[in-house]
């Protein structure tokens, strides 16, 4: 059980990381500062492919860290772990939109933190509670 939480917490802070990274570096000049008018209104259509994205990435890493640890039922941990992500996600946006009182830079480092931690609570959940180890 050990193994499998591991793995599903090491594949949530790579595809958490990644996932933050990405959307940094697309949004890096969107950022308020004198001078900056901000992106507009394109930007968040970038979210959704990005997330697909590392969310396939974790998926890669949890079904080869199962795999290599030679336990069962990757996809399902993989399926629970990306649903459970997109609910916390939902959660930090509901955080962030009721405390309007952040600032900018606050809001990022939050922001940051939740895109690393998020994933990997989720998928350590997932591979925690839903793989087994192979009988011989």
């Amino acid at each position: 059980m050990v193994l499998r939480t591991v793995v599903g917490a090491v594949a949530g802070a790579v595809a958490g990381t990644g996932f933050w990274l990405t959307l940094d570096g697309f949004s890096r000049y969107c950022y308020s500062s004198p001078g900056r008018t901000g992106c507009g209104a394109g930007l968040p259509l970038v979210y959704p492919p990005v997330f697909a994205l590392w969310m396939a990435v974790a998926a890669a890493l949890v079904l080869g860290g199962f795999r290599i640890g030679r336990q069962e039922r990757g996809w399902l941990a993989t399926g629970i772990g990306s649903g459970l992500w997109l609910v916390l996600v939902v959660a930090v946006v509901w955080v962030e939109i009721s405390h309007l009182e952040i600032y900018p830079e606050d809001r990022r480092l939050f922001l940051a933190a939740a895109a690393v931690v998020v994933p990997c609570v989720a998928y350590a959940v997932a591979t925690a509670g839903a793989g087994r180890a192979r009988r011989c």
